[in-house]
C-alpha cells in the first residue's frame, strides 16, 4: 500500500450542491427525494463522486453529518442487478449495524438490492440461513463477523467493497485483532472506505496498512463539537446529581437522552426514576437481550418512552430524530467520547441542549473537554420549578392573625400624651390577651370534658341524659315559678336495716383482647410424653405375605422370619368380596399384608 499524508484533505474543484450533480442514477434520485432529502450534507456531497470512481476514502466528519449515506448510496449503485456477495460493511455496535441496514434497504430494496445484518444476541443458525441467501451487502460486528469465519459459515472471496464506519471507536472496543482477520481474508484489490469523527493516531497507521492511495476528506474542525447544541455546566455533588437531573427532567418537556459511565449506573438510575414515578423512561445497555435493547430504542423513537438513559453504546451512529436534550450524567473517560454524547442532538442542522453534571473531581476531564472544543462550557445553577417555601400559600396561617390584631394604633404628637396612650394600649392588650388565654382554657377543658365523657361508653351516655334532664326541669321552674326540686333515689336497706351499699360497676371487658390458653405445666407435660412412649410399646399386628387369592380362599405364606413358625392357613372370604378368579398372576404383583390372628 501507498503511505500518503492524511492530514491534509484533497482539494476538490468545486463541491456540488444537488443530487443531481453527484453522479448518481435516475432511479436512486426518485428515492432520495421520496425519502424526503433536499439537499446532500457536505461529506455527503464530497464523498459521494469520489465513492462511485472506486477510490478508497478516508473521511473525517462530526457524528450527525449524514455519512451512512455518502456510503450506502454508492454500493447501491455499483451492485444493482449483480447475484453475489460483494460488499462488507464494519460497525463497532449491534445499533449502529441496524442503522445502517435500514438505510441500506430503504434505498436498495426497491432496485433489488438485499442485505442483511450480523449481530450478537442473535441465533448462529438464523445468520446461516440468512447467509444461504447470498445478499449483496453484509453489514455486522467485527466479532459476530469472526465467528461466522470460524464455522465456515461466509466466505469473503468476491468482497469487492469494505467500509469501516466509527473506525476509531472499533479501535477502542479492542477489535484491532478482528480487523486484521478480516482483512486478511477480503481480496486485496478491493476498494476500501473508512469513516472517523476522529482521526488519532491508532486509526491513521490502520488507514496506512489497509488504504491505498486514498482520497483525504475533512469536514469541519477536528472534533469539533455540534455548533448548534447548547452547552450548559452545573456543579453540584454525588449526593445532588439525583435532584439536579429531577429538575432538568421536569423542565425540559421534549425528548431526552441520560448518558451513564457505567451499565450498572443506567440500570440502578432507571430504577431511582421509577421509584420517583417517572415512568416514561426506558434504558439501553450492552448486558440487555437484544430483544430488549431493539424494542427499547423503538419506543424511544415513537415517543412511548420520553427519556432515554444509555451507555457510551448509543453515543456513536445511533440517529434519533428531534432528541431535545441531552444529559451527561457521568462524564466520559475520554473527552472525544464528550463530543459524540451531545451530538446526539442538534443533528441535521436543528438545534440542541446538554447538561453536563460535574463534581469537584471531575475538574480535569472538564478542562481536556473545554481545551479539546476550544471553548469554555457555560456554567449554570439549576433552580426548582416550584415556587420556594416562602412564597407558597399556607393552609392554616394564625399568626397572620395574630399579627393583624397585635398591630400598633397611631399615637398622639404630644410627647406626654403618646406615653400615657402608649401605656393604656399595653394594659388593654395585655387584659385583652388574658382574657383570651383564660377563653382557650375554657375550650380546652370543654373539649377534654367531651371527650372524657364519650370515652365513659354507656354509663357516660346516660350521665349525659341525667343532666339534661335535669336541666330541662330547672328550666320549666324558672319559666312557672315554681321550684322543683329534682328527684333523688331513696338506698336500700338491708336485713340490719343499715342502708346498702353498692359495688362500684366494673368497666366493661375489652372485647378485642385475645385470651391466650393456659401454658401446659411440667406435670402434665410429663404425663402426656409417658402416655406416648406407652402407645409406642403395645405390640403391633404383624402381618404375612399373601401368597395367592381364589375366589373363596387367601393363602398365607408362614416363612416370614419375624413371626413364629406356623402352616399356611387358609382364610375364607366373606361373601360380599368373592368375585370370578381373575387372569392376573397375583403373585407377581404387588398385594396387600393380611392380618394375622
Amino acid at each position: 500500500m501507498q503511505e500518503t499524508d492524511l492530514t491534509q484533505s484533497a482539494s476538490t474543484p468545486a463541491t456540488p450542491e444537488t443530487w443531481e450533480q453527484l453522479g448518481l442514477s435516475e432511479a436512486t434520485l426518485e428515492l432520495i427525494r421520496n425519502a424526503g432529502f433536499a439537499t446532500p450534507s457536505p461529506v455527503q456531497a464530497q464523498a459521494i463522486p469520489v465513492a462511485l470512481e472506486g477510490r478508497d476514502l478516508i473521511v473525517s466528519s462530526q457524528t450527525g453529518s449524514g455519512k451512512t449515506a455518502a456510503f450506502a448510496l454508492p454500493m447501491i449503485e455499483r451492485f444493482t442487478g449483480r447475484e453475489g456477495t460483494f460488499g462488507l460493511v464494519l460497525a463497532p455496535t449491534r445499533e449502529i449495524v441496524q442503522q445502517i441496514q435500514a438505510t441500506i434497504e430503504l434505498f436498495g430494496k426497491p432496485r433489488g438490492v438485499r442485505s442483511i445484518c450480523l449481530i450478537g444476541g442473535i441465533d448462529m443458525r438464523i445468520d446461516a440461513q440468512a447467509i444461504d441467501t447470498y445478499p449483496q451487502i453484509i453489514v455486522a460486528t467485527p466479532g459476530r463477523l469472526c465467528d461466522h469465519l470460524d464455522r465456515g459459515n461466509v466466505w469473503l472471496d468476491f468482497i469487492q467493497c469494505v467500509v469501516l464506519d466509527e473506525a476509531d471507536r472499533m479501535l477502542d472496543m479492542g477489535f484491532s485483532d478482528q480487523l486484521a482477520r478480516i482483512m486478511e481474508d477480503v481480496p486485496k484489490v478491493r476498494q476500501t472506505m473508512l469513516f472517523s469523527a476522529t482521526i488519532p493516531p491508532s486509526v491513521d497507521r490502520l488507514a496506512q496498512k489497509i488504504l491505498d492511495n486514498p482520497h483525504a476528506i475533512t469536514i469541519g474542525a477536528k472534533s469539533s463539537a455540534v455548533k448548534t447544541v447548547e452547552q450548559r455546566l452545573v456543579w453540584t455533588t454525588e449526593e445532588k446529581k439525583k435532584r439536579d437531573l429531577m429538575r432538568i427532567l421536569e423542565q425540559e418537556k421534549g425528548s431526552i437522552i441520560v448518558f451513564t459511565r457505567s451499565k450498572d449506573g443506567a440500570t440502578r438510575l432507571w430504577r431511582s426514576l421509577h421509584s420517583a414515578g417517572i415512568y416514561d423512561a426506558t434504558y439501553i445497555h450492552s448486558d440487555r437481550l437484544q430483544s430488549h435493547r431493539e424494542q427499547a430504542l423503538a419506543d424511544f423513537k415513537k415517543g412511548t418512552y420520553r427519556i432515554l438513559i444509555a451507555t457510551d453504546v448509543a453515543a456513536r451512529g445511533i440517529h434519533v430524530d428531534a432528541v431535545a436534550h441531552v444529559v451527561n450524567y457521568d462524564l466520559p473517560m475520554e473527552s472525544e467520547d464528550y463530543v459524540h454524547r451531545i451530538g446526539r442532538t442538534g443533528r441535521m442542522g436543528e438545534t440542541g441542549r446538554s447538561t453536563t453534571l460535574a463534581t469537584p473531581r471531575d475538574r480535569s476531564i472538564i478542562g481536556r473537554i473545554q481545551k479539546l472544543i476550544g471553548r469554555p462550557i457555560q456554567e449554570i445553577e439549576l433552580r426548582s420549578s416550584r415556587p420556594p417555601r416562602g412564597d407558597r400559600p399556607e393552609k392554616d396561617a394564625p399568626h397572620l392573625e395574630m399579627a393583624e390584631m397585635s398591630e400598633a394604633p397611631e399615637l398622639s404628637a404630644d410627647p406626654q400624651l403618646a406615653e400615657g396612650e402608649a401605656k393604656l394600649s399595653e394594659s388593654s392588650n395585655s387584659g385583652e390577651s388574658a382574657e383570651r388565654g383564660e377563653e382557650q382554657r375554657e375550650e380546652r377543658g370543654e373539649r377534654g370534658g367531651r371527650r372524657r365523657r364519650g370515652r365513659g361508653g354507656r354509663r357516660g351516655r346516660g350521665q349525659n341524659r341525667e343532666d339534661e334532664a335535669v336541666s330541662a326541669q330547672s328550666t320549666q321552674s324558672s319559666e312557672t315559678g315554681e321550684s322543683v326540686q329534682p328527684e333523688t333515689s331513696t338506698p336500700s336497706l338491708d336485713a340490719s336495716g343499715e342502708p346498702q351499699v353498692e359495688a362500684p360497676a366494673q368497666p366493661p371487658k375489652n372485647p378485642r383482647k385475645i385470651t391466650l390458653p393456659p401454658r401446659p405445666d411440667r406435670q402434665e407435660r410429663q404425663g402426656r410424653n409417658e402416655r406416648q412412649e406407652l402407645e409406642a410399646s403395645k405390640p403391633q399386628k404383624k402381618y404375612r405375605q399373601v401368597l395367592r387369592v381364589t375366589s373363596s380362599l387367601i393363602v398365607v405364606d408362614p416363612r416370614d422370619p419375624s413371626l413364629p413358625p406356623a402352616e399356611p392357613r387358609e382364610y375364607p372370604l366373606l361373601e360380599s368380596r368373592k368375585r370370578e378368579p381373575a387372569a392376573t398372576d397375583w403373585s407377581q404383583g404387588p398385594v396387600k399384608p393380611f392380618p394375622v390372628d
